[in-house]
């Protein structure tokens, strides 16, 4: 039986979570328009020092409206006199770097929700910083859960059948597409993303360790390879307005595979590239067994999917017992009925 706890639980007058945005980025103004657009509360909101400190979030957000909720500064806040129920933490992929956030957070009763890649499976990212987030959110009687677009498309689909993904890198900005490899020599990619983990590096081995660890098998071993993915015919880039000549890096392939001491592997095949025409961004996992299976993920808006998974998850996570609880814990994703 789940542990119920939180302050939106414990008055029954609050149907609705107070939630708190931690990070004014693309994700974070997202999921302010679907929590505003379907009613619910938002009390706070912060960000690192800058030009956003200070700004109404729904003008940021794009409403058109102020919403009465002024952005702060994240290191001057002070968290304990928010009242929210749940935080949103849209910040960087790196438990180690998100910390001193969830430090915040958890410290003051807050429930957490984050959006980086690391948070989904924090024991098999960082083992020891995932013990002091677990004793933390298990001190303060909250929960730590991490979740996004993977959380269907790469997690759940993946607790039944394992296999490729295909990621449209012109989807990102341009600082992101670099993230990838675009439009790098071979030597330079060698050097700047195989060699080092770089903002993207050793993150997607977790979606098959993650997938493995809620089925029931014990892990041995997890080992990531990063690659170039190239053409030997040239390829128009729309955000660079020119063609990648051929040899040149049209994004990252990276593959992820899993050993378990039962048996049973997993593997990730992943694209984080230039679409040629034609093509789209899509998941696709199958299972090489007895029976055979295969499922295909065809995504059109990865920002928006990744905002909403978070915002409906903010139930599940309100009503987990405390400490980490990862979304395959949680069961599967459900619809807001707001």
């Amino acid at each position: 039986m789940s542990v119920v706890h939180g302050t939106a639980a414990k008055d029954p007058a609050r149907l609705r979570p107070r939630v708190m945005i931690y990070g004014a980025g693309y994700y974070g103004m997202e999921a302010v328009r679907i929590l505003v657009k379907n009613g619910w509360p938002i009390v706070a909101a912060v960000n690192r020092a800058g030009p956003k400190i200070g700004e109404d979030l729904g003008r940021l957000a794009g409403l058109n409206e102020d919403l009465g909720v002024v952005v702060q500064d994240c290191e001057t806040a002070d968290y304990a006199t928010m009242d929210a129920d749940i935080a949103l933490v849209v910040q960087t992929e790196r438990l180690s770097l998100n910390f001193a956030a969830y430090q915040r957070l958890l410290g003051a009763g807050i429930n957490v929700i984050c959006h980086g890649s690391e948070s989904y499976f924090p024991q098999g990212a960082d083992p020891d910083l995932a013990e002091k987030i677990d004793a933390l959110a298990k001190r303060n009687a909250v929960t730590f859960t991490g979740t996004g677009i993977w959380d269907f498309s790469r997690i759940w689909a993946g607790m039944l059948i394992a296999g490729p993904c295909l990621t449209n890198a012109e989807l990102a900005n341009e600082r992101m597409m670099r993230a990838y490899g675009v439009d790098m020599t071979q030597a330079e990619f060698l050097e700047k993303v195989t060699k080092v983990p770089g903002q993207l590096g050793e993150l997607y081995k977790g979606i098959p360790a993650h997938v493995m660890h809620a089925l029931g098998f014990t892990i041995k071993n997890v080992t990531e390879l990063r690659e170039p993915v190239l053409s030997d015919q040239p390829v128009w880039c729309r955000i660079l307005n020119r063609f990648l000549e051929p040899g040149t890096s049209l994004g990252l392939r990276i593959i992820a595979s899993v050993e378990t001491v039962e048996g049973p592997t997993a593997s990730a095949h992943i694209e984080l590239r230039l679409l040629a025409e034609g093509e789209s961004e899509n998941m696709t996992w199958a299972v090489d067994g007895r029976p055979s299976s295969k499922i295909r993920i065809d995504r059109a808006d990865g920002v928006h999917t990744s905002a909403s998974c978070m915002v409906n998850r903010i139930p599940d996570v309100i009503a987990a017992p405390p400490g980490i609880r990862l979304i395959s814990q949680l069961g599967p994703l459900r619809p807001s009925l707001t």
